[in-house]
């Protein structure tokens, strides 16, 4: 940049080849990146124009690169999610969704370890992506779900009295039907007299 650019053009000092001190050149700054030579941080991210454009490879000019809800700054500094995926998990959640709304792990697409994503409990199932067993029966939200294909989210699926995990783990009774031995008499009647 010519010395009357600087003064007339960018308001940049002419004596310092880096006006706002980010490290990056005042005319680097406005002819290659478009980012404002008197401002370190262009875009307010907490993000210096200079760690987006060699370190953290972001928009200096986008204060959300990947318009996931989370700022450059707080996936680089806090959440240590990647600040150009809006996904990082790769669980179907958007990284500001998983932190903002459902306080699951960003980075872990099974926030509770039961072997569900956490967007599927969230969206398919409406189970707790925090919780392994949502409706704390004994059987985790993935067991039901694709194994005795009972209601996740309801401890008791064929309201016969008995639990859903006691029934499957423990006494080997059909969780979906009340009486399943089809005697008339129901598993909860047989269980407690018998």
């Amino acid at each position: 940049c010519s010395d009357f650019d600087e003064v007339s053009t960018h308001s940049t000092n002419p004596n310092n080849p880096d006006s706002d001190g980010d490290t990056l050149q005042d005319c680097e700054e406005v002819n290659t990146h478009g980012t404002n030579p008197n401002q370190a941080d262009s875009d307010n991210d907490g993000l210096d124009d200079a760690t987006e454009v060699n370190i953290s490879l972001t928009d200096p000019n986008d204060s959300d690169s990947d318009d996931d809800g989370l700022s450059d700054a707080v996936e680089v500094n806090n959440t240590e999610t990647d600040p150009n995926d809006n996904d990082s998990d790769d669980d179907g959640c958007q990284d500001g969704e998983e932190v903002n709304t459902h306080n699951t792990n960003p980075n872990n697409p099974d926030s509770d370890g039961d072997t569900l994503q956490d967007c599927e409990e969230v969206n398919t199932h409406g189970t707790n992506p925090n919780q392994a067993d949502s409706d704390n029966d004994g059987l985790d939200d993935a067991t039901e779900v694709n194994t005795s294909l009972t209601d996740p989210n309801d401890s008791d699926s064929d309201d016969d009295g008995l639990n859903d995990g006691y029934e499957y783990n423990t006494i080997n009774t059909g969780p979906n039907d009340s009486a399943s031995d089809d005697d008339g008499c129901s598993d909860s009647a047989e269980a407690n007299v018998y």
